[in-house]
């Protein structure tokens, strides 16, 4: 019965370190794009200093950040790898966010 207990044990405590990977990537996306369409920041400012941020606190590798707009939407992707427990077990993320241009109309 051990070795199964530690098998479910490894397997819970690896999904959970996949959830934070991807939720942290959600954050960074969701941020980026909040940047890009309501404080005007140019997009390639606002994804160099994500994809930095991403490869400085977090454990993701190989992160891609592209930023697009089209038709008042700003849309982040974030993707990037997130490492496994044992060596071979990482797996690929990618969250997309989008986020309303702020404009006046008249």
């Amino acid at each position: 019965l051990t070795p199964m207990f530690v098998f479910l044990a490894f397997a819970a405590f690896q999904a959970a370190m996949w959830s934070h990977a991807k939720t942290e990537a959600r954050v960074v996306a969701r941020d980026t794009a909040a940047l890009i369409a309501r404080s005007a920041v140019p997009a390639g400012d606002a994804t160099t200093s994500a994809r930095a941020v991403l490869e400085a606190d977090t454990d993701l590798r190989n992160v891609q950040v592209v930023a697009s707009t089209s038709v008042g939407v700003v849309t982040v992707t974030v993707s990037g790898e997130a490492p496994g427990i044992i060596r071979g077990t990482s797996t690929s993320v990618a969250v997309t966010s989008a986020v309303p241009v702020e404009e006046l109309t008249p």
